[in-house]
């Protein structure tokens, strides 16, 4: 029996502004800016409340040098997950576009947006739990129209700032809690809920285990039987069933000594019971969230400051990331047909090199300058030392082994073996030798013998005579081998 199950699988995205080493997160709070400034420093980021009024942050903003992350609420954003008939992600981005034009209230040239990988959206899984093939690629899509994501700009341009990051809400409380607060072991698949209570704003973000599956913005002062209401959509609950063991996060400026966060709380407890905790310092969550996500790595980061509104630091980037590319490809062409160059001249070097050894062989063995190349000036310096090979022979040879040695060997040959030599000529390019042998075979021990001796030779064996000895000759026309 096989069963589909979902498997999102969260891919870790690049922030938007990770070359920088620190940010700022801003959370709007009706208005008056929470600020948070973050540093990375050896992998790690460390936090900072900082007060608008500071001066540091003011002089940053004078001089241009902060780089502001700011957020668009569950309200001004939307998030939604999108299925393709694909498994590549290469694939599904091509297609990507028309699935999120048919879920958009909007038109989608009206709207900035994003996708986010996350995986294969089905497997096919065994009853054994053991995971069998990947059917399609999930992603989750972002989205803002762009008049609201100018007016978010403006508001923040009032305050005297310019956000290089515009994030979506729900995504970063949802990271932000995962990277505090990790989720428990044995905690994969239980319902996980982080509740964000701002000043003008609630915003709950749903999903289990690690996996996100929405944010919504609830209104400023909702009831636990609205937010009871997302959970059984979002989770799919039976009809009048709930889930036990939900874990409870709570964040915002509305948690801190806030008798309405202990009443929600409780009431939520009655129908979902399951741990709760408060983020530590609460009231600047959402601007951690913001800031970390610019400069770091990790899973669900987006910048909705995109397209005709993206911000000229970020355009400025991309130009100078081309031109680097460029100039790298560049650079490596020019090394190229440098090393190309020097590989050729050094083969020339080392070919003249040789011609020359060559050269200087075949003047010595010539005795004179010989200018023909290849074949041609071979068969001249053969030509040329020929005549003088012919009148070196006799001084040659007498530094060749003695005639005698060879003459003593085979009169040994022919005493072991029987074999009576009746004529007998010995030369260093010939030998004929004749007589009888004992045996037919016998014969062979004198035939390999000058063989051995470099001769080329061949025998002639006859029928054995009266006296029952083999009569045989061997001769040969060729002279001896080297």
């Amino acid at each position: 029996m096989l069963r589909a199950t979902k498997v999102n699988f969260m891919i870790e995205c690049r922030g938007a502004v990770k070359w920088v080493g620190s940010c700022y997160g801003v959370d709007l709070q009706a208005g008056k800016p929470v600020i948070v400034r973050a540093e990375r420093t050896r992998g790690r980021v460390n936090c900072f409340p900082v007060a608008e009024s500071d001066p540091s942050f003011a002089n940053m903003l004078k001089s241009g040098r902060a780089i502001v992350a700011g957020s668009l609420t569950a309200g001004e954003s939307l998030s939604c997950w999108l299925e393709t008939p694909f498994t590549s992600w290469n694939k599904s981005l091509k297609v990507l576009p028309t699935l999120l034009d048919v879920q958009l209230p909007f038109a989608l040239e009206d709207c900035a947006y994003d996708f986010i990988p996350a995986g294969e959206a089905k497997r096919t899984v065994s009853q054994g739990g053991e995971i069998l093939r990947p059917e399609k690629v999930m992603a989750l899509a972002v989205a803002a129209r762009f008049v609201d994501v100018r007016k978010k700009i403006d508001t923040f341009k009032i305050s005297g700032m310019d956000p290089v990051v515009l994030d979506q809400e729900g995504l970063a409380l949802w990271s932000q809690s995962l990277f505090e607060v990790p989720v428990v072991p044995g905690g994969e698949h239980a319902p996980r809920v982080v509740i964000y209570l701002g000043s003008d704003r609630v915003t709950v973000a749903i999903g289990r285990g690690v996996d996100f599956i929405s944010a919504h913005g609830v209104g400023g002062q909702p009831n636990a039987g609205q937010i009871a209401r997302l959970l059984k959509a979002q989770l799919e609950t039976p009809k009048g069933k709930t889930e036990a063991d939900v874990s409870w996060l709570w964040a915002g400026p509305g948690v801190v000594n806030s008798d309405f966060q202990a009443k929600l709380q409780q009431s939520l407890c009655v129908d979902w019971p399951g741990a709760s905790v408060v983020h530590d310092q609460p009231e600047t969550f959402l601007a951690r969230a913001v800031a970390t996500r610019a400069i770091t790595d990790g899973p669900l980061r987006c910048n909705l400051r995109s397209g005709v509104l993206q911000h000229d630091m970020i355009t400025r980037r991309a130009e100078t990331e081309h031109v680097r590319t460029a100039s790298l490809c560049l650079a490596a062409g020019i090394l190229l047909c440098a090393a190309n160059i020097t590989w050729g001249m050094m083969v020339n070097h080392r070919g003249s090199l040789l011609d020359n050894a060559v050269n200087d062989i075949k003047d010595k063995l010539a005795g004179f300058h010989v200018a023909a190349k290849g074949e041609n000036g071979i068969k001249i310096v053969r030509e040329a030392i020929g005549p003088r090979k012919e009148l070196l022979k006799p001084f040659l040879r007498r530094f060749e082994p003695s005639l005698a040695d060879k003459v003593v060997v085979l009169a040994d040959l022919a005493k072991k073996n029987d074999l009576r030599y009746e004529t007998f000529s010995l030369s260093r390019e010939k030998v004929s030798v004749g007589g009888t042998a004992g045996g037919w075979k016998k014969c062979e021990m004198l035939l390999d013998a000058l063989k051995q001796m470099g001769y080329a030779v061949k025998m002639d064996r006859k029928e054995s005579l009266a006296d029952e000895r083999i009569s045989f000759s061997v001769i040969t026309a060729g002279g001896a081998s080297e």
